[in-house]
């Protein structure tokens, strides 16, 4: 599925600045589930290299629908959240096989590689995601659910969904998930706007601060907990210790960088180890080997994590 040069070239010579390019490599971005990102080197266009991101078809994050992430991008470019600049996006699968975007490459490292990276930069530019004015962006294109707990709700089905693709949906842990998860999800929530993924490799540094935030096929109108959940969940995945999940490291450090007192959190915990779960059977469905985190732990934190929600 990935292009070489003379599939690409003529495609990318459409768009200005780019009128004289030749495309020197076509190049795999390493890591990530997902929609495929390659490098595209290219001498005589206005950037040296830009960045192509193709559709998947089958996937932990399924349905994918990059041309909506690329709308996300573009629209995002006007707020406070730095994104790669949108050069063009393209629909039709006769061109390469898949619809796609180009960006802007953004010649940075991700915060996991990155030695300069800062934990407050990285706070402060989530918190900065979930100020964002969606309205005035015009995002409420991603559908604008009734209220924050209907949000919770859509973002729960949304991974259910995946659930008989994976062969999972049967299974008694998640079962049992999604009946308590579904019964408790929290009514005192804001509607804001959400990455969905704010895992730190989608923060890329330089100079110690974030210059470019990426990934953002999951985005939506949600519960800002949401993503702050998925950081804690991770935590723990990690090695962080099973604790009060109002006493992680990140949800004191978002509070201190939006101002606003989170509650609820082991909801958004327990939310996240279901997801992640999830996330597991369909790694394993696609892939031959385990994702970074072993289901024996994944299992033992979503069963404290429900235990807790009682």
């Amino acid at each position: 599925m990935i292009p070489k040069a003379p599939e690409f070239e003529p495609w990318l010579r459409r768009l200005p600045g780019f009128a004289r390019a030749t495309v020197q490599a076509v190049i795999v971005a390493d890591g990530g589930a997902s929609n495929i990102t390659c490098k595209v080197e290219v001498s005589g266009g206005e950037f040296s290299a830009v960045a192509l991101r193709l559709q998947r078809e089958r996937g932990i994050f399924e349905p994918y629908d990059v041309i909506r992430e690329g709308e996300v991008v573009r629209k995002l470019a006007a707020s406070a959240v730095p994104v790669p600049r949108m050069l063009g996006s393209e629909s039709d699968r006769a061109v390469l096989g898949a619809p796609f975007i180009v960006m802007e490459w953004v010649q940075a490292p991700h915060m996991g590689l990155a030695p300069d990276a800062s934990f407050p930069a990285f706070t402060a530019a989530v918190a900065a995601v979930h100020r964002v004015d969606w309205r005035a962006l015009g995002l409420g294109f991603l559908g604008v659910p009734q209220d924050a707990q209907t949000a919770v709700l859509g973002e729960l089905e949304a991974v259910a969904a995946r659930m008989p693709a994976f062969g999972c949906e049967n299974e008694a842990l998640f079962v049992r998930a999604l009946a308590q998860l579904r019964n408790a999800a929290p009514a005192n929530g804001d509607l804001q706007f959400c990455q969905g993924d704010i895992n730190i490799f989608n923060y890329l540094f330089r100079g110690g601060e974030v210059v470019a935030v990426v990934d953002w096929e999951q985005a939506r109108m949600g519960d800002a907990r949401s993503d702050v959940g998925q950081l804690v969940a991770l935590s723990h995945l990690k090695g962080a210790p099973f604790g009060p999940a109002e006493q992680a490291s990140f949800v004191l450090a978002y509070q201190a960088a939006s101002g606003r007192q989170l509650t609820d959190m082991a909801y958004f915990r327990a939310l996240w180890l279901f997801e992640l779960g999830v996330i597991y059977r369909g790694w394993m469905a696609f892939n031959e080997s385990e994702p970074w985190y072993t289901w024996e732990r994944l299992a033992e934190l979503l069963e404290a994590s429900l235990a807790e929600l009682g």
